[in-house]
This record gives C-alpha cells, sequence and structure tokens, in this order.
C-alpha cells in the first residue's frame, strides 16, 4: 500500500483512509476504476472522489457494494473487509448468532476461562448472550447458564434475587450498559426484538424509561449470596472488550475477583 511521503528527507507515514486502502484492494486486483464503478453501480468519478478522500462518508450501500464487486474478482480476506468498513466508519450490520461468536472466540480461548484464579469469569456479547462461563461463575450465579441470557436471568429469574444480594444497583447499571452497548455496535433489528421481550418486565421497563446510559468497563463491588455458606461475599468485576475480527464490538469478557 502506498503510504510514504518524503519532506526534508525524511519518511513521513500516512495513517490509513478509505480512499487509500481502495485504491490498494482495486490495485491488487488490478481493476480500473471504469470497471469497480460499473460493477459497484457508481460513476467512475465517484471512485476517484472516495480514493482521493474527496468524499469522506460514503454510504453503507456503496461500501458494501464496492466490497462485493472486490470480493467477486478475488475474496477478500475477514480482516480486509472489517479494516474497510472500519476506515468508512460503518459498523459491519449483520446480526451475528451466538455460535458464530463462540467461533470468532476460539476454542482455547473458550476452555482457558478456568485458569482465571481470581475467581468467576466468562464471555457475552451486546445482547447480554452468555457464550461461556467457568466453573467459578456457573457456582455463584446459579441459573445462568451459557445460551442463556443475563438480562433475563437477572430480571426473570427468582434465583438471581436471592443470589444477588445488590440487586437493585446491578440491575441499574446492567440496563444504562445495554443501552450504551446498542449505540456502540449499530442498530440492525436485533434490539428492537431484545427489548420486546425485556418488555415484560416491569422493573426493567421502568429502568430503561428512565435513559440513563454508562460505558465502564468497571463495575463497584458485585455482593453474592456464596451458595455454600449463605454469607454475603463482596466480587468486584471487571469488563472487556474482545475484538472478534468478523464481528467487531461483539464480544465482551467479565472477571470477578
Amino acid at each position: 500500500m502506498k503510504q510514504l511521503t518524503r519532506s526534508g528527507g525524511a519518511v513521513r507515514l500516512a495513517p490509513p483512509t478509505f480512499g487509500s486502502f481502495l485504491r490498494w484492494l482495486r490495485d491488487d486486483r488490478r481493476m480500473s476504476r471504469e470497471r469497480l464503478a460499473m460493477s459497484a453501480g457508481v460513476s467512475a468519478s465517484y471512485v476517484t472522489h472516495l480514493e482521493w478522500g474527496d468524499r469522506d462518508h460514503p454510504a453503507r450501500a456503496v461500501v458494501e457494494a464496492l466490497a462485493d464487486c472486490l470480493d467477486q474478482a478475488r475474496a477478500l480476506r475477514v480482516t480486509e473487509r472489517r479494516h474497510l468498513f472500519d476506515l468508512a466508519g460503518i459498523p459491519i450490520a449483520a446480526t451475528p448468532t451466538i455460535g458464530q461468536l463462540r467461533a470468532g472466540i476460539g476454542e482455547d480461548a473458550l476452555r482457558s476461562l478456568d485458569a482465571h484464579r481470581g475467581g468467576m469469569a466468562g464471555y457475552f456479547d451486546s445482547r447480554g448472550d452468555i457464550l461461556a462461563l467457568n466453573t467459578a461463575a456457573r457456582t455463584m450465579l446459579p441459573g445462568l447458564r451459557e445460551g442463556g441470557n443475563g438480562l433475563h436471568w437477572l430480571f426473570g429469574d427468582q434465583l438471581a434475587r436471592q443470589v444477588v444480594v445488590n440487586w437493585d444497583d446491578v440491575a441499574r447499571m446492567s440496563v444504562s450498559g445495554l443501552r450504551g452497548r446498542i449505540g456502540a455496535v449499530g442498530q440492525a433489528g436485533w434490539p428492537e426484538h431484545l427489548l420486546d421481550e425485556l418488555g415484560m418486565y416491569p422493573e426493567f421497563c421502568v429502568l430503561w424509561n428512565e435513559g440513563e446510559v454508562t460505558f465502564s468497563t468497571g463495575l463497584s463491588p458485585i455482593r453474592l449470596r456464596d451458595p455454600m455458606t449463605g454469607r454475603p461475599v463482596d466480587v468486584t468485576v471487571q469488563v472487556f472488550d474482545v475484538d472478534v475480527v468478523d464481528h467487531p464490538g461483539w464480544v465482551r469478557i467479565f472477571l470477578g475477583t
């Protein structure tokens, strides 16, 4: 990818842009602007404007058409497709399944959860669907299971109210966090479906209508009732994003100590 210029004898490296990467992909496939434009249903002059950075915000339909045409000439790698959409400032719209997200994490990473010596650990997605839990999490959060949904568990399972001592605080943080994630990963129909489901819980509706939003990766200690002793235990939980290449922004991991 040609990104080097010289100024006063020094080499200056230019950051990638949508236009420069589009041109690199096109040149790498030995496609003319005219051929790419015709296949994508746009004009050759528009492709020129894109490559030179004169058009900064191409529409999703345009980026998808360009990517599909490049892919037909020679398959785009998953990383190339994501990078093209990232540079256009457009999240990939397809809503992934739990199986697709688990596959993106990888079996080794899933098996390593039990190596978290601090205690609970697990992967979940932006909908609150549980992708994987370690033994400590399954023990301390009875009723929460892989393939289930953490928000449904929190608001709909009586076990959650028994085990989460500071239920009100955790519920508020979970609802405001969901609002933040919907904006972060884009809206492709899944928020409406999930909210229709969660609308059955009056307490969820009250918290949702307050409009609070959070993006924090750290939580105040969650107080859980130890299922073995019945005594309250403070667990400090941190949440981090996990970069699954073909589903950016969808997967998170929580670690509790």
